[in-house]
């Protein structure tokens, strides 16, 4: 039986993922010009959209930089507020 803690971070991944794509859509950026900005395949951008492949922080960084965003750290208690 899996952890509750592990199917919270999934859900949490998975939303940070769609945010994510939704950015990326919106930019008009496909995922070659993304992945050829920041230096990585276009692969691994798909297989992390795909929810295949859990990318690095370092790298995810890169793409939200590349695209205007940056990601912080929040509380969740002020999240709801």
């Amino acid at each position: 039986m899996k952890d509750f803690n592990e199917y919270v971070i999934r859900d949490e991944e998975f939303d940070l993922i769609c945010k994510y794509i939704k950015i990326r859509y919106e930019s008009k950026m496909s995922q070659r010009d993304l992945a050829s900005k920041i230096g990585i395949a276009q692969s691994t951008i798909a297989r992390m959209e795909k929810n295949m492949h859990s990318m690095s922080i370092s790298n995810f960084t890169k793409l939200l930089s590349a695209l205007g965003y940056r990601l912080e750290i929040v509380e969740k208690e002020k999240i709801n507020d």
